[in-house]
């Protein structure tokens, strides 16, 4: 079993079978937040902001594409998702845009479990969508700077750019869908 290593806090694993991977994610609370989206579709904040990744609340995705599947699934905590629930259509964004980024079209199948009380205010979603867009893209076949798999996560929770880091982060405005993304402050 091979792990790699993307920045501090997101780790990969690939073994589990071609078109799979795995990927944990830590959720962040923001000491500066970025007071709402001047973009909804891009989530592109009005401000820049500064995070600190939270060790000890993770969230650990696993993503599967295969030709047989012929519909996304979504399970969650070891509840599937129904296909008519806002999560379950956050989640297939997700993995639409990685699927138009790697030219493929297959489905594919979401197990993801929380150690954050989701709902809670610390920031589940951020570490869901930042183990979301690290395990869909490594198991499509992309192999993203940091840069641009902070941007991927950003576009289905802002919040989930930063925790594709550990420790303190930033969370820069930027002007557009290529300048806004996280990054380390060392």
């Amino acid at each position: 079993m091979q792990n790699v290593e993307i920045q501090p806090k997101i780790t990969f694993d690939a073994s589990l079978s071609p078109n799979s991977a795995f990927a944990k994610a830590n959720a962040n609370i923001a000491l500066i937040k970025y007071w709402g989206k001047r973009d909804e579709k891009l989530i592109l904040p009005y401000t820049s902001s500064l995070s600190l990744t939270l060790s000890d609340l993770s969230t650990t995705t696993s993503v599967s594409f295969a030709n047989n599947l012929e519909q996304d699934t979504f399970t969650l905590d070891n509840e599937k998702i129904s296909p008519s629930a806002k999560t379950f259509r956050r989640v297939v964004a997700m993995l639409d845009l990685v699927r138009e980024i790697a030219g493929i079209s297959m489905k594919a199948s979401v197990i993801s479990h929380n150690i954050v009380p989701t709902a809670a205010g610390l920031a589940s979603s951020a570490s869901g969508f930042a183990a979301l867009a690290s395990a869909a893209s490594y198991a499509a076949g992309l192999n993203l700077t940091p840069r641009e798999l902070s941007r991927l996560a950003r576009r289905g929770s802002g919040s989930a750019c930063r925790s594709i880091f550990g420790g303190l982060s930033i969370w820069h405005a930027g002007c557009d869908d290529e300048t806004s993304y996280a990054e380390p402050i060392e």
